[in-house]
């Protein structure tokens, strides 16, 4: 296995572990401000995906929104093993983990499990959990690295 390939997994293995590790951790405790006037601990199942579109109040929706979830985790997965980059590499793997803990989530609980509420004041932005947090920093490194200047 190629370091590029490896780190790809490993990207892949740690965004899955620290969404579900703080998923765990988040069950466990009470809402509460995290970080007043910005971000707050509250629990909250999402049936949908991102900002709760595309929600899903019956199980043939959430069986179908899973199925596509499912196609787009192993293209991205594959983007991370075939990537020769190891910015790239390690981003597309976070996206996989972070996926993959959500997808899980759906199939577990029939939605996701969402717990970091963050917002501006009294105005709210939006809910998140560990895995959307590894996506999002996966697609930070995905883009970092498209501008990023390549050796020549």
């Amino acid at each position: 296995m190629t370091p590029t390939r490896k780190l790809a997994a490993l990207s892949a293995v740690i965004g899955l572990l620290c969404s579900i590790l703080g998923e765990r951790v988040a069950l466990g405790l009470p809402d509460a401000s995290l970080i007043p006037g910005l971000l707050d601990l509250r629990h909250a199942w999402n049936q949908g995906v991102s900002f709760s579109l595309l929600w899903q109040s019956d199980d043939s929706g959430r069986h179908a929104l899973s199925l596509v979830l499912l196609v787009l985790v192993v293209f991205v997965g594959t983007l991370a093993w075939r990537s020769t980059e190891k910015l790239a590499a390690s981003g597309y793997g976070l996206v996989t983990g972070g996926a993959v803990a959500n997808l899980l989530d759906r199939s577990l609980y029939g939605a996701v499990f969402d717990y970091l509420s963050l917002h501006l004041g009294a105005m709210p932005l939006f809910v998140f959990n560990a895995a959307d947090a590894m996506i999002s920093l996966g697609v930070v490194l995905l883009v970092a690295e498209t501008m990023l200047p390549r050796p020549r």
